[in-house]
């Protein structure tokens, strides 16, 4: 089981969430991967490592992106 699709079945069972929230939470989680292995692929263009610390710069970035798309959908919950 992929770990987006183990955090899917947790946020379900916990029942916090609405379904449409797991989905976009479970949508973004996908993005930030898929930004990753997006950015690893343009390190190695540039001549970087694919995992280095320019790979992390521009990883940590994304997260922090990612991040306060997902603190939007929990200040949701956390307003009432």
């Amino acid at each position: 089981m992929s770990k987006i699709s183990e955090m899917r079945q947790s946020m379900l069972a916990a029942g916090f969430y609405t379904n449409t929230d797991i989905e976009a939470i479970c949508d973004l989680e996908s993005a930030y991967e898929k930004e990753c292995a997006e950015i690893a692929e343009q390190c190695e263009v540039e001549g970087y490592p694919a995992n280095g610390d320019n790979y992390d710069l521009r990883c940590t970035a994304a997260r922090e992106y990612y991040d306060a798309e997902i603190e939007a959908i929990d200040a949701k919950y956390s307003e009432n």
